[in-house]
């Protein structure tokens, strides 16, 4: 744990920036649930950002309490992660059109959350949940939204892909000590990663919410 702290009313708060930083994921991904969930077509994607949301608000508060709570906090967030990735691998799988392939995933991904939940208590380290999200994400959802993108009408799912690969970017950066002015590498990475909850946002929203829909929705 990085030696970040300050002191308020007698207690001592660690990594007060990261603390700020996951509040304003949190919240931003549960905005964009809020959005998709009123959609059918968008369920299991609003789900992803539904877990994420409370994978950073706890996680938030892992770092903020690590002097009281320790790693026990910081892991009850990670728990949540595992659902987020489970709900968007679940999503991508819907775009498949062989029922067999659909299957052998759909079993993957189950057998995926439960060996990692396995590994989260086994391991107790960050790194269990960076693998389980680059494994999802990486060899499952990319490829899947690759072969969609080019089989049909299917041009906003390289916003989602854009931003799955993008968010790497901030997990890179989280184990460096780069920062500027005020803001550390951690705080740095959980900005960048808005923009890439964003992008992806951006990608569902359009390629699945009808038009017609965001229209009514204004009225």
């Amino acid at each position: 744990m990085e030696e970040n702290f300050i002191y308020l009313f007698g207690f001592k708060f660690m990594q007060p920036g990261a603390f700020i930083t996951d509040q304003l994921i949190a919240i931003v991904t549960f905005i964009f649930y809020l959005q998709l969930k009123k959609h059918k077509e968008t369920t299991d994607y609003s789900y992803f950002f539904l877990f994420m949301s409370i994978t950073s608000m706890v996680g938030g508060f892992g770092h903020l309490l690590y002097e009281y709570a320790g790693l026990p906090l910081q892991m009850f967030g990670w728990i949540f992660n595992a659902f987020s990735i489970y709900f968007i691998e679940k999503a991508v799988i819907n775009e498949l059109s062989e029922g067999k392939l659909k299957s052998f995933f759909s079993k993957a991904i189950n057998l995926q959350v439960v060996l990692y939940l396995i590994s989260i208590f086994v391991f107790r380290h960050f790194i269990v949940l960076t693998i389980n999200s680059a494994i999802g994400m990486l060899a499952l959802v990319v490829p899947v939204l690759a072969v969609q993108t080019f089989k049909k009408e299917g041009k906003n799912f390289l916003l989602i892909i854009i931003g799955i690969l993008l968010s790497g970017a901030p997990a890179l950066l989280h184990k460096t000590s780069i920062g500027f002015s005020i803001f550390s590498a951690k705080e740095i990475s959980h900005l960048i990663l808005i923009l890439c909850f964003y992008l992806i946002f951006m990608g569902i929203n359009r390629q699945f919410v009808p038009k017609t829909a965001l229209v009514s929705e204004k009225f």
